[in-house]
Parts: C-alpha cells; sequence; structure tokens
C-alpha cells in the first residue's frame, strides 16, 4: 500500500511540475520552440528503443505520412496548446484546466463515434467533473487576472 501511494504522490509531483516548466521555458523560448523540443526528447528514446527491439520494419515506413499526420494532430498541436496557454495563464489555472480533456474526449467521442453508446453514468460523470474545474477555479472571482485566450489555447 505505501509503495502505491509514494507512486501515486511522485507521480502527482512530475505531472504538476509539468506546467511551471512549461511557464517557465515560455519566458526563455517561444511555444513553439517548447513543442520541438518536448516532441523531441520524448521521440528520441522511443525510436531508439523500438529500433533495438526491432519493432519498427522497413514495411513500415510506407505509413511514415500517416504518423506525421497523426503526431502534428494528437501530439504537437496539443502541445502547442497547452504551453501556449500556459504561458498566458499562472501555471495552477493550466494544470486546473487540463482536467478538462477527459470532458472534451468524451464530447468528441460521442459527436464522432455513434457506435460508443454515451451512458447516463458517463453524461453524470462529466457534468460532475465540469462543475469541479468550474468550482475550483471560481472564474466569477475577479481577484486573479485570468486570460480568456489562454482558457482558450
Amino acid at each position: 500500500m505505501f509503495r502505491a501511494y509514494t507512486a501515486l504522490v511522485l507521480l502527482g509531483v512530475i505531472w504538476g511540475s509539468n506546467f511551471i516548466f512549461m511557464k517557465w521555458a515560455t519566458a526563455v523560448i517561444t511555444p513553439s520552440q517548447t513543442v520541438f523540443l518536448r516532441v523531441l526528447f520524448g521521440f528520441i528514446p522511443l525510436v531508439l528503443i523500438a529500433w533495438r527491439h526491432k519493432a519498427i520494419t522497413r514495411e513500415q515506413l510506407a505509413y511514415l505520412p500517416h504518423f506525421i499526420v497523426m503526431s502534428v494532430l494528437a501530439t504537437s498541436f496539443y502541445y502547442y496548446g497547452f504551453i501556449a496557454g500556459t504561458a498566458l495563464l499562472p501555471s495552477s489555472i493550466a494544470g486546473l484546466l487540463s482536467g478538462s480533456i477527459p470532458i472534451f474526449t468524451f464530447l468528441g467521442a460521442a459527436l464522432f463515434l455513434p457506435e460508443e453508446r454515451s451512458t447516463k453514468q458517463m453524461a453524470l460523470g462529466v457534468a460532475l467533473g465540469f462543475a469541479g474545474i468550474a468550482l475550483s477555479a471560481r472564474p466569477w472571482q475577479g481577484g486573479m487576472n485570468i486570460s480568456f485566450i489562454g482558457v482558450l489555447w
């Protein structure tokens, strides 16, 4: 049980510190450069491990254009939005807003995947998640100057 809690705390620190590191990075380099470096340093170890374990074959190179499109849509654009938003927001608010990712994933699946049936329990979970984010962010209080563009990113 102790190992599980230790892992949870460690993951929370790593995940949470990500937003402050993005904020610090955008003070020195642009969001595009931050995305490039983040993707590059994630790609290099993965491709080396895949190559070493022979998980990549020459036949798969025919699908390279598909992988490039997937990487732009599913990784690069997503990271750019996170980093551009974090550059305009306090890192605590950016981290809080990242809790909306599962909500938008659910809504996207409901819109674009009609074979994935939504249940009342799923809808309740989305509503509770949205309420939790809204209650935590308290947008109705004017104490913190929050960039609307940052929230949209």
